[in-house]
């Protein structure tokens, strides 16, 4: 038959317990008072000039629209990311490009801006940003079609670098 421990041994154990849990309590409330009080890292704030002060998003639109010329800009010659550069490059003309992508294939020997729309606005200012004129039938092609989602089309040729604002603009980069 198994002996009873006695008394004192049962109490001595249930002691010894609550000891190592109070330690551990205690450990836990000195651990969360060091996270919760200290001072941490002092932030200086910085008291902005006038020339330093956030313009608003809407101000800053206003003072300088993208005009609603929705364009796509198709790589008709075959160098690689050439469509997104050009993009790019119409977009600080504030020119709405949709879309830049490849064209049907890389043959295109002139880059050609084609008109889908019937707004001629859109024409002369796309053009006037490529420096071409709107009369230069190798250039500019006249186009409407009514289900089209662009007002226009510029197929990069493999001329483009002879179109001197592009040339500018990929010199700059």
């Amino acid at each position: 038959m198994p002996k009873k421990k006695s008394k004192r041994q049962t109490k001595f154990v249930y002691n010894i317990l609550i000891v190592v849990l109070a330690i551990v309590v205690v450990g836990f409330i000195y651990s969360f008072a060091q996270k919760n009080w200290t001072d941490g890292v002092t932030i200086q704030k910085h008291q902005l000039n006038d020339d330093l002060k956030v313009q608003l998003a809407i101000d800053i639109y206003e003072s300088n629209p993208i005009l609603d010329i929705k364009v796509e800009v198709l790589n008709g010659c075959g160098k690689k990311g050439i469509a997104a550069k050009i993009s790019d490059f119409l977009r600080t003309e504030h020119i709405d490009v949709v879309r830049s992508e490849n064209a049907d294939n890389f043959e295109y020997e002139r880059t050609t801006l084609i008109q889908r729309s019937d707004n001629l606005f859109n024409l002369k200012t796309v053009a006037k940003a490529l420096n071409f004129d709107i009369n230069d039938e190798d250039r500019v092609i006249i186009q409407p079609i009514s289900t089209s989602d662009v007002d226009l089309t510029l197929i990069l040729g493999k001329d483009y670098r002879s179109v001197k604002p592009i040339k500018v603009y990929l010199a700059n980069q």
